[in-house]
């Protein structure tokens, strides 16, 4: 008997000391494990924003930082703003993984006491939650800082979750800010706001020399923030992500067209992958999300943003719907700058001459306002112009639509025609809207052909006031569609009565209306007012007879 209890309890012992053994080895397992995981964890985060950088912007400039980041980083030329395509709803947008439609920041105009669109939820009184606010809640004695070339961006985000809040007031003092904040504070999570680059765009407009040199100004100042980043030490373990509210056209922004929607975003750093090109849709609000995702912060339900997965290492994406990457759509000869349409007023007769800029595809076109096939036309030749016409083109492969549309406007007057357009100009203060005109006195008083801001502008100041008066002839009855687009407001009347209200403080934005009109002459007004910058104006007609079009000469009578 005693010699199987003295067995039994060796196989005891064994057994207790094998359990152990495992014990102590998964224990170890587990804690080289945590060990591993937090060598791999990315402990800084750096958002750096260039106010009105478009990817033509670094695609025709210097910029050797901007490319090796490309090179040694995961980036894409092609993700997207928000509308409208101006600075308050993306900034808000990049912060808040969030459209206007959640966060309520719709404008330039917004502030905290504007309550027309409330946010869907709050984290501090009228502020839609941050990616700030979620780091300070879930980070112990996280660090939090945000230096800010643009004041406006100040008033976006919980001033209670952020360590170090400044607004420098230069693009230079910006980055030597935020060099030293980050050798002095290693911060967890930097962003970091230039406003140099829309400066130059509303001065100089978008594409010029002046513009390509403020993005290759932004070049230095980046390589100053990454040298920064080496001397304090964090490289290994922070992810950068650069990126821009909005492009431009012209001396604008905030409307729907590609070179406004457009904006770089590129990844750098800590778990990226290298020399990547990313093939999925990438949206402004996506850039909190990857901020999130990258630092294992958990985000609100009321977020709709979407990390960037693809671009980290062990990330792949199986999707059937890539980003759509287009040809470049043909180009009229000669061809317009900025918000101005293609084609033009000419007298008595115009030519058609377009280009394929590509080196593949085949251009086809339309002469009456529909969208081309590839059954229509092929380009071949010049093509006199006799009569109004509206043109489209693109450009076809293998049988398919492989460009944007480039739509002109053909309007063709007698050269002996009088300017039927009666304008009267108001300089005023303080303009947000459309004031009451009553009797006031016009301060200058001229004549037009067309009701837009081209006739009008080496008269356009900040806070300027605009009034066209036509005669409109309408020969069949029906009902007729009227547009503005303006940059500010704007307001459309035929006979004293309201059509198009796009009053406002607003980027390039187009609204209609429509009325329905008896053949006959009626009387057309439309006010037109500009707050600050260049602003722009033009009006389109439209019915079951005539395709969206300028309204012209066709139609404007004394």
């Amino acid at each position: 008997m005693s010699t199987k209890n003295e067995g039994s309890h060796s196989t005891f012992k064994f057994i207790s000391i094998l359990l152990l053994t495992i014990g102590f080895t998964f224990l170890w397992s587990c804690n080289n494990k945590q060990v591993e995981n937090a060598d791999q964890e990315v402990r800084h985060v750096i958002v750096i924003g260039f106010d009105g950088l478009s990817p033509d912007g670094i695609q025709n400039s210097n910029t050797p930082t901007f490319d090796r980041l490309i090179n040694e980083g995961a980036s894409t030329m092609h993700a997207r703003s928000v509308l409208p395509s101006s600075s308050s709803p993306n900034w808000a947008s990049m912060i808040m993984g969030a459209g206007p439609e959640q966060h309520g920041i719709t404008s330039n105009a917004w502030n905290r006491d504007n309550l027309t669109l409330p946010g869907v939820t709050q984290s501090e009184q009228f502020i839609f939650p941050t990616i700030f606010q979620l780091v300070a809640d879930q980070r112990d004695s996280s660090e939090i800082g945000a230096i800010y070339h643009w004041g406006g961006f100040g008033r976006l985000f919980e001033k209670d979750a952020v360590n170090y809040d400044i607004n420098p007031m230069t693009e230079d003092e910006t980055s030597v800010i935020a060099s030293e904040y980050i050798k002095e504070k290693n911060p967890d999570l930097t962003f970091i706001h230039f406003d140099h680059i829309d400066h130059a765009g509303h001065e100089y407009g978008h594409g010029t020399p002046a513009y390509y040199a403020s993005v290759q100004k932004a070049d230095s100042l980046l390589s100053e923030l990454m040298e920064s980043l080496s001397e304090a030490g964090m490289e290994e373990n922070t992810l950068v992500i650069i990126s821009a509210d909005h492009g431009g056209v012209g001396k604008g922004h905030g409307g729907e067209s590609l070179q406004e929607v457009e904006i770089p975003f590129i990844l750098w750093g800590k778990g990226i992958k290298k020399n990547y090109n990313i093939k999925y849709p990438v949206y402004q609000y996506d850039n909190a999300a990857t901020v999130a995702f990258a630092m294992d912060i958990r985000t609100p339900h009321a977020w709709i943003g979407k990390p960037v997965k693809e671009a980290f290492e062990g990330n792949t994406v199986e999707d059937s719907y890539p980003t759509l990457v287009q040809l470049n759509k043909p180009i009229f000869v000669p061809s317009s700058k900025g918000y101005v349409a293609q084609g033009g007023l000419f007298n008595d007769t115009a030519e058609l001459i377009l280009k394929n800029p590509n080196n593949e595809g085949v251009l086809k076109y339309t002469l009456d306002g529909t969208l081309p096939t590839n059954e229509s036309k092929t380009f071949a030749t010049e093509i006199p112009i006799i009569e109004n016409t509206v043109v489209n083109s693109t450009i076809f492969i293998d049988g398919k639509m492989s460009s944007g549309v480039a739509e002109g406007f053909f309007r063709i007057k007698s050269k002996v025609l009088e300017k039927p357009v009666a304008v009267d100009v108001f300089y005023m203060d303080n303009l947000s809207f459309l004031p009451a005109l009553g009797s006031k006195k016009p301060d200058v008083e001229r004549n037009t052909f067309e009701i837009n801001s081209e006739e009008v502008k080496e008269l356009i100041k900040s806070n300027t006031v605009f009034r066209f008066k036509s005669g409109l002839e309408i020969n069949v009855a029906g009902s007729y569609e009227f547009s503005t687009r303006s940059d500010d407001g704007s307001q459309l009347f035929i006979d004293s009565l309201l059509v198009v209200d796009n009053d406002g403080d607003h980027g390039v934005r187009e609204k209609n209306g429509s009325i329905e009109l008896t053949p006959g002459k009626h009387e057309i007004e439309v006010l037109w007012f500009n707050g600050g910058g260049d602003g722009w104006l033009d009006v389109y007609v439209q019915s079951e007879k005539i395709p969206k079009q300028i309204l012209s000469t066709n139609l404007l009578r004394r």
